[in-house]
């Protein structure tokens, strides 16, 4: 099995989910607020706007990395990987209110992006393992 090609994939699916995930969440937000006027609507659209920026920026830098095989740059996509992670979960449990819809969306989201942090973890291996001089 390649792992990269793996990587690869996850990252090439998970661009278009999140840009689904992403329109999906501002619809929902922008819902809830004409429904059901909360407080935390501003904190709500701030947070999705930080993932977004987050998560391209994260996908574009882990992409050139596995296709250069350049290891900095695979590990800077996982650390980042983190606060977009900690963003969907904001958006999972720590949310005023919570639909079902976006329970499963954000469920789908954090799956990928574990995948792609273990399978991000198999790449890094042989990249940053010693070349060996024969």
């Amino acid at each position: 099995m390649n792992v990269g090609l793996t990587f690869e994939v996850l990252l090439y699916l998970n661009s278009y989910y999140f840009g689904l995930f992403a329109v999906c969440e501002i619809g929902i937000n922008v819902v809830k607020a004409i429904n059901q006027p909360l407080p935390s609507f501003g904190t709500d659209l701030g947070i999705l706007l930080g993932v977004c920026v987050l998560e391209v920026f994260r996908v574009i830098i882990a992409r050139k990395g596995n296709l250069t095989e350049k290891w900095w740059s695979v590990f800077a996509a996982l650390l980042f990987t983190v606060p977009s992670a900690l963003g969907v979960v904001y958006f999972l449990l720590w949310q005023s209110f919570v639909i079902r819809f976006e329970y499963i969306m954000c469920a789908i989201q954090l799956t990928l992006q574990a995948m792609e942090i273990f399978f991000g973890i198999l790449v890094l291996l042989p990249i940053c393992k010693t070349p060996e001089y024969y």
